[in-house]
C-alpha cells in the first residue's frame, strides 16, 4: 500500500514536471515569434536566423499559425524564392477558420507571393484579390501597398497597363505616406516599367533615375539590380546595346535575386549579340535559361535559336526553336489561367464590394428611417405640448374674463351705491328738521357706507398688490427677522388699486391735504382699507409707537387747519 502511493506521488509529481515543462517552452515560444514580428520590418536575416533555430512541431496551433506566416514573410524579405506552399497554407487555413481579418489578409498574401515564385500566377492572382478586400476592410496600409504593387505585376505581365499603373500609383501613394523608401523605389520602377511598354522613353528613365536615387540612399542591393535591370532593358528596347551591356554589369553585381539576375544575362546576351560577339552571347544567355521564368526562357531561347541559325548550325537553331515554342505554349495556357482567374477575382472582388456597399445603403437607410421616425415622434410631441398650452392658456384667458365681468358688475353697484349715498346726502341736507327721519337717514348713510367700506374692500382683495401686502405682513409676523420691505412698485400698485376702486381717493387726499408726505399718504392709504397699526408697523418697518405718533403727527400738524375732524377716522371717511 505504501509502494502505490509513493508510485502515485511520483506520477502526479512527473505530470506537473511535464506541464510546466510544456507551459514554459510554449511561453519561449510566443516570446521568441513575437522578437521575430519585430524584427522582421528592421532586420529580416536576424528574424529567420531566428526562426530557422525555433523548434514549433509540438507547440499550439496558433503558435504553428504565426510561425508559418512569420517564415514565410521572413523569406520573401531575404529574397529567397519560395518552392512549396505547405508551410504558409498552415497560416491561410488557421486564420480562415478563425475569422482573424488582419492576418488572414497577411496569409493569403503571402500565399500569392509563393505562388507567384512557382510560377502559379493564376493562384496568386486568386490570393491576391482575396486578400485585397481584407485589407482594405481593416486598413492594414502595408500589406495594401504590397497587394497593389503584386497585382499591378500581373496586370502588366498580361499587357493590361492601364489597370498596372493605377495600382502602382495606389501602391506609391500609401509608401509616400508610411515614408517606406523600398516599395516606393519599387512603385516608381513599376510605373517606369509601364511607360517603357507604352515606348514613352523619357518618363521612363526620368521614374528608373527617381528609383536608383533612392535605393543608393537606402544602400538595398536587391532595389539597385531591379533598377539597373530596368535601365538596362530601357537601353535595349532603344537599340544601345554597350548601354545595355553597361547597366547589366552593374546590376549582376550584385545577384541578390535569381529571376532578375537572369534577366540581366539575358539583356546582356542580346546587347552582345547586336555586337555580333556571339561566343560571348551565347554564353551569358544560357545562364539565363537556369530561371524558372517562361518568358526569360522563351526569349533566350529565340536568341540562341537565332546564334544558332548566324553561326551555321541548324540543327541546334531546330532544336532552340521547339524549346521556345514549347515554352510559348505553355506561357498561353498560364495565360490564358491567369486572365481566368484575373476575371474570376475581379467579378469575386466587385460582387464583395456591391454587396458591402448595398450593406452600407441599406444601414444608411435605416438609419435615415429611425431618424424620420424620431423626428415625427418629436413633432408630435411638440404638437402636443403646444396645444396644452394653448388650452391651459385659453382657460386662463376665459377664466380672467370671468373675474373682469365680475369685477365691472361689482364696480356699477358700487357707483349706484355712491349715487345712492349722495342722493341721501341731499335728502338729509333738505330734511334737518326732521330729526328722526335725519336719524333714519344717517342710519342708511352709514349702512351705505359700511356697504359701499365692504365692496370697496371686496375689490381691492382680489388684487395682486393687496395679495402682496397682507403676504409681506405674515412673512414678518411668522419670521421677526425678516427685514424684507414693500418695495416702491408695489406701494405705487395698491395706490393706484385704491385709486381706481375707491373713485379717486388717492387723488383727493392729495389735492385736499397737499403738505401730506409719500409715507403720510401711504398711511392714510393703509388705514383705508383697514391695516391695522400693528400691521403698519410691520409694513413700514417702525415700531407701534412709531404709527401712534405718525397718526398724530397727521391729525396735529398737517389738518390742523384743513378739516374740522376730531379723529383720523372721521378725515377718511370724509374724503
Amino acid at each position: 500500500m505504501k509502494k502505490l502511493k509513493v508510485s502515485i506521488f511520483i506520477g502526479i509529481l512527473l505530470l506537473c514536471l511535464i506541464s510546466y515543462s510544456c507551459r514554459r517552452k510554449e511561453k519561449i515560444a510566443a516570446s521568441t515569434l513575437a522578437k521575430v514580428e519585430v524584427l522582421n520590418s528592421v532586420h529580416p536575416d536576424s528574424a529567420l536566423f531566428l526562426l530557422q533555430n525555433l523548434n514549433i512541431n509540438n507547440e499550439d496551433v496558433s503558435l504553428k499559425a504565426k510561425y508559418a506566416l512569420l517564415f514565410t514573410q521572413a523569406e520573401d524579405k531575404n529574397y529567397i524564392l519560395h518552392t512549396n506552399d505547405s508551410l504558409i497554407n498552415i497560416a491561410v487555413n488557421f486564420y480562415d477558420s478563425v475569422k482573424n481579418i488582419g492576418q488572414a489578409a497577411k496569409a493569403h498574401y503571402y500565399l500569392g507571393r509563393v505562388y507567384q515564385d512557382m510560377q502559379n500566377e493564376a493562384g496568386a492572382v486568386s490570393e491576391f484579390l482575396i486578400a485585397l478586400p481584407l485589407a482594405e476592410q481593416v486598413g492594414e496600409s502595408k500589406i495594401l501597398c504590397l497587394l497593389y504593387g503584386n497585382l499591378g505585376q500581373v496586370y502588366f505581365q498580361q499587357g493590361l497597363l492601364a489597370r498596372a499603373d493605377s495600382l502602382f500609383i495606389l501602391s506609391e501613394n500609401i509608401a509616400i505616406q508610411k515614408n517606406d523608401s523600398f516599395n516606393l523605389a519599387m512603385g516608381l520602377i513599376a510605373r517606369g516599367n509601364v511607360r517603357l511598354q507604352k515606348e514613352e522613353h523619357s518618363s521612363a528613365m526620368a521614374f528608373f533615375e527617381r528609383a536608383l536615387v533612392i535605393a543608393r540612399n537606402m544602400h538595398n542591393a536587391n532595389v539597385q539590380e531591379v533598377v539597373f535591370n530596368s535601365m538596362a532593358a530601357f537601353y535595349a528596347s532603344i537599340n544601345c546595346p554597350e548601354k545595355t551591356i553597361e547597366y547589366s554589369q552593374k546590376g549582376l553585381l550584385y545577384k541578390a535575386d535569381s529571376l532578375d539576375s537572369a534577366r540581366l544575362y539575358l539583356l546582356r546576351g542580346s546587347a552582345l549579340m547586336q555586337l555580333a560577339e556571339y561566343d560571348s552571347a551565347k554564353f551569358s544567355i544560357n545562364k539565363s535559361i537556369s530561371t524558372n521564368n517562361l518568358s526569360t526562357k522563351a526569349a533566350a531561347y529565340l536568341l540562341l535559336a537565332d546564334i544558332e541559325e548566324k553561326q551555321g548550325d541548324l540543327s541546334k537553331a531546330f532544336s532552340y526553336q521547339n524549346l521556345y515554342v514549347e515554352c510559348v505554349d505553355s506561357m498561353d495556357l498560364l495565360e490564358s489561367r491567369t486572365l481566368h482567374a484575373i476575371s474570376k477575382g475581379n467579378r469575386l472582388l466587385y460582387s464583395g464590394r456591391h454587396q458591402r456597399l448595398l450593406n452600407s445603403y441599406q444601414l444608411y437607410l435605416y438609419g435615415l428611417l429611425l431618424f424620420l421616425l424620431l423626428l415625427i415622434i418629436y413633432w408630435i410631441n411638440k404638437r402636443y405640448k403646444y396645444y396644452n398650452k394653448i388650452n391651459v392658456l385659453t382657460l386662463k384667458k376665459d377664466s380672467l374674463e370671468c373675474q373682469l365681468r365680475t369685477f365691472s358688475v361689482m364696480q356699477e353697484d358700487l357707483r349706484k351705491k355712491e349715487k345712492e349715498l349722495e342722493l341721501l346726502r341731499e335728502f338729509i341736507g333738505t330734511a334737518e328738521e326732521d330729526k328722526m327721519k335725519l336719524y333714519y337717514l344717517t342710519n342708511q348713510v352709514n349702512t351705505l357706507k359700511k356697504e359701499n367700506k365692504d365692496f370697496f374692500l371686496k375689490l381691492l382683495k382680489n388684487t395682486r398688490s393687496y395679495k402682496l401686502l397682507l403676504q409681506l405682513i405674515q412673512r414678518r409676523k411668522d419670521d421677526y427677522k425678516c427685514r424684507e420691505l414693500y418695495s416702491e412698485k408695489d406701494w405705487d400698485a395698491l395706490l393706484q388699486d385704491i385709486n381706481h376702486f375707491s373713485n379717486g381717493f388717492v387723488e383727493r387726499l392729495k389735492e385736499q391735504v397737499p403738505l401730506l408726505s409719500k409715507n403720510d399718504i401711504r398711511f392714510c392709504c393703509l388705514f383705508k382699507i383697514g391695516i391695522s397699526y400693528v400691521d403698519m408697523a410691520l409694513v413700514f418697518d417702525r415700531t407701534l409707537d412709531a404709527m401712534y405718533k405718525k397718526r398724530n403727527a397727521i391729525l396735529m400738524n398737517k389738518l390742523v387747519n384743513m378739516s374740522n375732524s376730531n379723529s383720523l377716522d372721521e378725515f377718511i371717511d370724509a374724503i
